[in-house]
């Protein structure tokens, strides 16, 4: 062969074993067959085989096996990212004229996609009450197809009776999905709690070092797999190997990480509790946090995401008290070795938050930093802000007792 033809068919390594620690990866958009028959029947390998390099590789397969056994689910489907995963649940199981319940406490960009993407396409969402338990059921009727539950909720972090809402929408004959990214199936598995597609975005804790996007569907039955799977392909989703290697690298250690996380975030809240300027802690380990009882139940623990709500100041004193962090970051995500700070105002668009103290939230994700650095950290945060708030309400005062509890 000629240099150009020897460079693009090189010759094949021998067949001879080679095994390794870590999964290989298969970059490919093409895959090629052996006959005629075989290529002509590809599309019967969407499923369990290779057809397209789109549709997998024996890299996302080896991820989505992985997940589908951390889940406790018999098949998983990666996804480009987390509202990929979201947005493909929805599309699958409803269409024109069905309505979908989402939590109005659901993370803010699916509360977007739901607006702007499914009402245009005729698909309407309920938001409700995330502390309201089996009473979700008065909520369902006959276009009812999905109910959605998040818990914690992404940002005032309401904890959900899983099991009631499970029930009572399977009454209906009714799905319901989770999103699961706070807990991970570490600490909490919605599949063995009544949910019947499990959720979660692997760019926070389980790829755990804030350099990839991707999401992942777990389920229990292969009809629900086949239907993802086929919608998935309907809107050309597919996951490149390196972001699968990536994280099957991440969900190694993420045992590791979320317990080095969760102490961290307790030592933390144990010293946010004599800060001043702190109002409210909003952390479902809190006696009087929305479904404590709840998440004392069903959990396994917590992770290292956590909201305040601190004493009403001026924007400039907001903004100097955040310049005075060094390493704490100001980022929307979580998840991963660094420690991050968001602001946010969970007020816009819920009517339901009666039970939040008045002041400034922000949310605080725990990363692995020496927990002695990050508290240093928010000293310098709270030194900026000084007590300045008069009408304080001290967090641990009774907020409210939630139907969820």
């Amino acid at each position: 062969m000629r240099t150009e033809t020897t460079l693009i068919h090189p010759p094949r390594t021998a067949d001879e074993p080679f095994q390794t620690l870590t999964v290989p990866l298969h970059h490919a958009s093409t895959v090629t067959f052996e006959t005629m028959a075989a290529f002509e029947s590809r599309h019967e390998r969407l499923y369990d085989g290779y057809s397209y390099g789109l549709y997998g590789t024996p890299t996302s397969r080896s991820l989505e096996q992985q997940i589908a056994a951390l889940e406790g689910g018999t098949r998983a489907l990666v996804t480009p990212s987390g509202l990929s995963a979201i947005s493909l649940v929805c599309m699958a199981f409803a269409q024109k004229d069905d309505r979908i319940l989402m939590p109005s406490s659901m993370y803010g960009p699916a509360r977007t996609m739901a607006q702007r993407l499914l009402a245009p396409l005729g698909i309407d969402t309920v938001f409700y009450d995330p502390t309201i338990a089996g009473s979700v059921g008065d909520l369902l009727d006959d276009r009812t197809k999905l109910v959605w539950v998040e818990s914690p909720g992404s940002v005032t972090f309401e904890i959900q009776d899983i099991p009631a809402i499970s029930a009572a929408a399977h009454a209906h004959g009714i799905l319901v999905a989770a999103d699961n990214t706070w807990a991970t199936p570490i600490l909490f598995n919605p599949l063995a709690h009544g949910v019947d597609l499990s959720m979660q975005s692997l760019s926070k804790y389980a790829s755990g070092h804030s350099d990839l996007n991707m999401g992942s569907i777990a389920v229990k039955e292969e009809a629900l797999f086949r239907r993802l799977k086929d919608v998935a392909r309907f809107l050309g989703l597919g996951v490149g190997a390196d972001e699968c290697f990536l994280c099957m690298r991440g969900l190694v250690t993420l045992p590791l990480r979320l317990r080095q996380s969760e102490q961290s975030s307790l030592q933390i809240l144990e010293w946010l509790r004599d800060q001043d300027s702190v109002v409210q802690i909003l952390h479902p380990a809190e006696p009087n946090h929305p479904g404590h009882a709840v998440w004392t139940r069903d959990f396994r623990g917590s992770s290292g995401v956590f909201s305040i709500v601190l004493a009403p100041h001026s924007a400039d004193v907001i903004e100097r008290a955040f310049q005075e962090l060094r390493l704490f970051k100001i980022g929307a995500s979580w998840g991963g070795a660094h420690s991050l700070v968001a602001p946010s105002n969970p007020r816009s668009g819920r009517d339901d938050l009666a039970w939040l103290s008045t002041g400034h939230l922000i949310r605080l994700s725990i990363g692995l930093e020496n927990v002695a650095d990050l508290i240093e950290d928010l000293q310098r945060f709270f030194g900026a802000l000084g007590a300045t708030a008069t009408d304080k309400r001290r967090f641990h005062t009774n907020l409210g007792a939630s139907s969820a509890e």
